[in-house]
This record gives C-alpha cells, structure tokens and sequence, in this order.
C-alpha cells in the first residue's frame, strides 16, 4: 500500500490558483461594492500569490527579487487587508500602520538577506503584528453575522502558524532549505495560508453582503420622500410597543397627524413644493419628540407619532405644541414661503390584553377628524375605545378639544 504524501509545488500551486480565482470573485463583487474594500482585498491575494511565486524562484531570481522584494510584497499583503477593512468601515485609511510596517520589512530584509533563521524569526513578528493591527480593528468596530468571525477565524489561524514557526526557526528545528523542502512545517504553512485565503476572503465577502442586506432592509422600511419609517415599518413598531405596555403596565400614546389643506398645496403650487412642505413638517416635529418616540408616515399627508411610556396628558401637550410650531413655522420652497397647519388626532393611556394597534389606529383617527370637523389646526383626544368599561365605568362623553394656545 502506498503511503499518500503531499507534493509541496502542488500545494504551492493550489495557494496560488485559490488566491487568483478569489480575487477574481472579489474584483467582480466589487465592482457594485466599490466603497466596501473588496477591491483591495483582492489586490492583497493578487499580491500574495506574487510573492509564493517569487519565493518558490529562489535561486533563479536575484535575492533582491525573491527574498526582499518577496517579502516586502507579503507585508504588503497585510496592509491591504487593514486598508481594505479601514475602507470596508469608511474611515480615514491610517496610512502609517500601513506604510511603515512595509518600509520596515523591506530595510529588515536587506540587512538579514542571507539569514534564512532571521528571516523567519522576523516574519513571525512583523506579520503577526499587522495581522493584529486587523484583529483589533475588527474587535473595535464589530460587525453583525457570521462574516467577521469566519476574517477573524482565518487571520488567527495564518497568526498562529506564523508564530509558530518563528518559534521553531529561532530553537533551530526548522529546515533551511527553503519554501519547497519537505517538512512538516512546509506542509503546515501552505495548508494553512490556503484555508485562511479562502475563510479570510469568503467572511469579508459575507461581511459586504450583510451590510447591502441590512442597507436594503432599512431602505424597505422607510419613506423615500421624508426619511421616516414608512406605513409598514410604522405599524410594526406600534404593535411591538403596544405588546411592551400591555406587559409593562406603562401608558402609551399615539398621535394621527394630517396636514390640513394640502390638497391646496398640491394643486395650486405642485407636487414638488408639496413634497417639500411634507419634508419641512417631518423636520419640524423631529425636533419636538424625543429620541424614544418615533414619527411614521402613514399614507399622502397623514402621519403616526408613537410614544412610548407616555400618558394622555403628555401626548396631549406635545400635540399642542407640534400645532404651534408647526403653524409659526414657514416652509421655504421653490414657490416661495408656505404655511401650513396641522389637526391631529391623540389617543393614550394604560392599555389592556386583547387591545391592538388597529384600536390604537381607529381611535387617533376618529379623533383626528373631529379635529377637521371642529375647525382645523386643533388637537382632539380620542374617546375611550370600544371595551367592555371596568368597574362600571362608562367612556367619557365626548371628545376633548385642545386649540394649540392652550386648554
């Protein structure tokens, strides 16, 4: 029975190929990706299979070539991949981690050209340096999924190998015959630097793509025209919210919005200055609300205002005051100055089981119409919803009105 044995060229070669065909998969995702760092990802493997070739070419190449330059295109390798991660982040490029670490091979390389011991001694300090320059860049900018820990996973294990074998160069049990001599060492190195190229590249890979799937999925979400979640979002949060107060026992209010007259904006000034009127009132009550609370638009002119552990007495002052600051705001547009005003509709309070946003929705909405109806640029408190009344008590009478200069 035969024994099966690794070929190292072979191994050389399959690192090779690996890292040419992977970056070639980098540069053609990248080239919808341009800000992402594939681009200099890939230039990294294309560097990096440069140099195994330059290094398998010792002794037919100038040393100059194949063990300076080599080497100084393997540091290289590792301060693409900081660059391409600093890219991937879009941050500044911090171009003396990425540029001294180079010079510092490159002059370290000369000085030890004809020390093969030093020379691995030194690999396994520079590099595993600037791979951690990597790895403490990924741990201070964490990126969901699995993408980062498969780059994390692939560039310990090439730090690993090369500490390893810095260890063993410097206790003198390391061959010295060079890249292609059969030892364990040899085969551990290629095995290794192939796995890391493909894990590596794959997880930045992964990391790209979840950073286009989460750009798309909070593009879905929102209104094109204001910049606030739109309806579907919208709803989704208030039915979140309205299991959290069911469960908390806190209060929640919301507000239905409508801008009045807008029909008139619409047709006699145009929809463009309509749109920038939707745009000035969406600005105009951002800086009303607080963080934890949040504006949607519901449909044409119409929005949802949702606040989280807030009574009907503060959501009921709060509409007053988007009323007035809404009413003393004018709107810059194309056809100049415009002044709109706003009723809306205020439904809050302590909420039971069975309640829903729909009730939620249906009251703040019959509210808001009583707004119109009674006159416009107003705020009306929904009536109780329609629920059996606890302890006997009946719903109040009637709507309460509140005109933006007060009770």
């Amino acid at each position: 029975m035969s024994q099966f044995t690794l070929h190292l060229p072979t191994m050389l070669v399959m690192t090779v190929v690996g890292s040419l065909v992977m970056a070639a998969g980098l540069l053609l995702v990248g080239v919808q990706r341009r800000r992402e760092g594939l681009g200099l990802w890939a230039a990294a493997l294309l560097m990096q299979s440069l140099a195994y070739v330059l290094l398998a070419l010792r002794g037919r190449l100038p040393d100059a070539i194949s063990i300076v330059a080599a080497n100084g295109l393997l540091a290289g390798v590792f301060a693409s991949l900081l660059a391409a991660l600093y890219q991937y982040l879009r941050r500044p490029l911090p171009w003396l981690q990425i540029v001294l670490p180079v010079l510092l091979t490159l002059a370290l390389f000369i000085a030890f050209r004809e020390d093969y011991t030093a020379r691995l001694v030194l690999a396994g300090v520079i590099y595993p340096l600037q791979l951690g320059l990597v790895l403490w860049t990924l741990g201070r900018h964490p990126s969901e999924g699995y993408g980062a820990r498969l780059v994390a996973a692939g560039i310990w294990m090439q730090v690993a190998m090369l500490v390893a074998r810095a260890l063993v160069a410097a206790t003198g049990h390391m061959p010295t015959g060079g890249l292609l001599e059969a030892s364990f060492w040899q085969h551990a190195t290629f095995l290794t630097t192939f796995v890391t190229v493909q894990a590596s590249s794959f997880g930045f890979i992964f990391m790209a793509r979840d950073r286009a799937d989460a750009i798309n999925r909070r593009m879905a979400a929102r209104d094109p025209l204001t910049g606030v979640p739109n309806r579907r979002a919208t709803i989704a949060a208030l039915d979140r919210d309205v299991g959290r107060a069911i469960r908390s026992r806190e209060p929640l209010s919301l507000m239905m919005v409508d801008i009045d007259h807008f029909k008139r904006v619409n047709d006699g000034l145009g929809h463009l200055v309509g749109d920038q009127v939707l745009r000035g009132v969406v600005d105009v009550m951002g800086t009303r609300i607080r963080a934890q609370d949040m504006i949607g638009r519901y449909g044409g002119e119409e929005f949802l205002v949702l606040l989280p552990d807030t009574p009907l007495a503060g959501a009921q002052r709060l509409a007053a005051d988007l009323c007035r600051s809404v009413e003393k705001a004018r709107f810059d547009t194309s056809a100049g100055p415009v002044q709109v005003t706003l009723s809306i509709g205020v439904f809050g309070g302590r909420l039971e089981p069975g309640d829903g946003w729909d009730m939620l929705i249906a009251a703040a909405d019959r509210a808001m119409y009583d707004a119109k109806h009674g006159g416009r640029n107003r705020v009306v408190v929904a009536d109780a919803p329609l629920r059996l009344p606890p302890h006997g008590m009946g719903p109040r009478d009637g709507p309460e009105t509140l005109a933006p200069g007060g009770p």
